[in-house]
């Protein structure tokens, strides 16, 4: 049996730090935040692990600036609008030992998603009052061990990853009632990974480097005017590269701190634009959508620690800072509070709390392309999750 499974298997495998709620957790529309990956390191050749998480969501849109183009601004309708509904996250993960050396991760989970909805009547409803966009992804990722020294191991990492995306958009429209966007991607759109990990089990330390690379996504589907007019569109989206750093150590026994720093290129989307032409005639209309974003790339750090109080029962708690990219993701500070039991060897039960901070901010949903105006800010406030999985190991 690898020295991995034996060294260090109370304090690394017993402790358990939140690993954090969804939406924007990693900037912006990610969902996975920082250590989604962990589950590779995991020490047992064979473990299944299933994780839900719901997210209270508080953020009121305050409209400061509205209009149509043509037909000036617009004066009717509540100013504000709560704009985040609360929302579902999941993740299914099966890791299994090929080798002695040779392990590899398989998952499925939903990494970016984009949830906004609003009043029908509130004023900015002419540039939209729900937005959608969803994904639905599976990877695969492979790491091979090489011992460099008595105790000592480095990891080389390497995967694939398959993503499917939909975006979905509704509004008002001033002459003919309301338009919706609805497109999907062309097909399954396609990305990969590599990385890196030194670990010392002895002394439960690890640290590993992933990057993540861009996935390029061609949508299509139809523009929708007055629920029967509809228009042939099309889009296309770059999502951004990533890197992230984790870090991890046993400081005493029972004890486990660690740290992390992801860097996300949400600076690639500084646009969002749908073309659209008339359906079975082929003849151009010109852009429907027309946004810019002008994001700037994301930035998150996490610390976290945590505490094997015996071989059931393990605390952990998280503190974690991410830099907003713009518009409607400013700053947010999020604290987080778990634990977990082992029911027996092979089943463990996770519970995990968060309280997130979002700082106030400002946002431009101006759509260029028909001239319709939507500037408005938000203040801060607090959002809340709470994060359950099960994980079977043997």
């Amino acid at each position: 049996m690898r020295v991995l499974k034996n060294a260090g298997r109370g304090l690394a495998a017993g402790c358990f730090v939140l690993a954090g709620s969804s939406v924007a957790l990693a900037g912006a529309w990610d969902t996975l935040g920082i250590g989604s990956s962990e589950l590779l390191f995991a020490p047992e050749d064979f473990v299944v692990e299933g994780s839900v998480t719901y997210v209270d969501r508080n953020v009121d849109y305050d409209i400061t600036a509205a209009a149509v183009a043509g037909l000036g601004p617009v004066t009717t309708g509540p100013v504000s609008s709560r704009a985040t509904p609360n929302i579902w996250n999941y993740q299914g993960a099966l890791k299994f030992g090929i080798t002695d050396n040779a392990d590899c991760l398989a998952r499925i989970n939903n990494p970016l998603s984009i949830e906004e909805e609003m009043d029908p009547d509130w004023r900015g409803r002419f540039s939209g009052y729900e937005t959608q966009a969803r994904t639905f992804a599976f990877d695969a990722t492979c790491a091979y061990r090489f011992q460099v020294g008595e105790g000592r191991y480095i990891r080389a990492i390497a995967g694939v990853k398959a993503q499917d995306l939909s975006y979905y958009s509704k509004g008002a429209h001033p002459l003919a009632g309301t338009a919706e966007v609805d497109l999907k991607a062309d097909g399954l759109d396609y990305g990969w990974r590599v990385g890196v990990a030194y670990e010392v089990p002895a002394y439960a330390m690890r640290a590993s480097l992933i990057y993540d690379s861009q996935i390029k996504s061609d949508l299509s589907g139809d523009t929708i005017v007055g629920g029967n007019k509809v228009y042939d569109s099309t889009a296309s989206l770059t999502l951004p590269q990533s890197v992230e750093l984790n870090l991890q150590s046993g400081i005493a026994p029972g004890w486990l701190v660690s740290a992390g720093v992801k860097w996300v290129d949400w600076s690639v989307i500084d646009v969002l634009s749908v073309d659209s032409e008339v359906a079975g005639i082929g003849t151009p209309v010109g852009e429907t959508v027309h946004r810019k974003l002008n994001f700037k790339d994301g930035w998150t750090v996490k610390a976290g620690i945590g505490h094997a109080l015996n071989e059931q029962v393990s605390l952990g708690s998280s503190l974690q800072w991410d830099r907003g990219v713009g518009g409607s993701y400013s700053d947010t500070y999020t604290f987080g509070f778990g634990g977990s039991y082992a029911a027996s060897k092979s089943v463990k039960f996770t519970l995990g709390t968060a309280a997130i901070y979002k700082t106030a901010g400002s946002g431009d949903a101006t759509n260029t392309a028909s001239g319709t105006v939507n500037e408005y800010d938000y203040d801060a406030s607090w959002a809340y999750a709470v994060n359950t999985k099960i994980r079977l190991s043997f």
